[in-house]
């Protein structure tokens, strides 16, 4: 890296001792730029259409707007950035997020700066890396021929996703731009692809898979 520009690097993070002991480290590190921090995801995406980092460090609990749901804005509206998540989160909804969006990097919270380091670098060369943990988490997802993904078209787990946050199928209708009607079809093939009778059951076998 001698000689190399340094890595601009953002980082978005809810936590305020987390995000000052990671600025410190990011501004020592020889690799790499500070190009500033946030604590949500409103204030991230800010800071990102800004400074215009290289790469984007970033948490998936935040107020305001998840770190996933930042990283699919950031990836349309700034060319060439790439992405690390940091979290502790294995969830299956998590992490099929992070694949659909082709998201390179994601380092487990309990990880070492040095890890941070390598993946920061990695993803920055246009790699990818993954802490063991997401890997075999990954794995193992792939695998479960009953995985939620596998079951539920694109649109169907949209649906599950909006009643985990409270829509009635009207509402669905409308964040999603159809009917009524095809919002509760929606709902009555999830149910059955999914083997539960009743709404209880459909939340409680979402929040199983991390929807909330």
């Amino acid at each position: 890296m001698q000689g190399a520009t340094p890595i601009r690097v953002a980082i978005v993070e809810d936590e305020v001792l987390v995000a000052s002991m990671l600025s410190a480290w990011v501004s020592r590190n020889e690799h790499f730029t500070f190009a500033g921090a946030a604590h949500n995801g409103r204030e991230g995406l800010q800071l990102c259409l800004q400074t215009r980092p290289d790469v984007a460090l970033i948490d998936v609990m935040m107020p305001d707007m998840d770190g996933i749901a930042l990283a699919e804005v950031l990836l349309k509206e700034v060319p060439g950035i790439k992405i690390v998540i940091l979290s502790a989160r294995l969830d299956p909804y998590c992490i099929h997020r992070i694949q659909r969006l082709g998201i390179p990097g994601y380092v487990d919270k309990s990880s070492t700066p040095d890890v941070v380091t390598e993946a920061i670098l990695a993803v920055a060369r246009g790699e990818t890396f993954q802490t063991p943990g997401y890997s075999a988490r990954l794995q193992q997802l792939r695998s479960d021929p009953v995985a939620f993904f596998k079951i539920l078209s694109g649109r169907e787990v949209d649906v599950l996703r909006l009643l985990t946050k409270g829509y009635n199928l009207e509402q669905i209708g409308k964040q999603m731009g159809v009917t009524f009607h095809t919002a509760r079809t929606h709902l009555r093939n999830i149910r059955k692809k999914l083997n539960v009778h009743n709404t209880l059951d459909l939340l409680s076998h979402a929040k199983k898979n991390g929807f909330f």
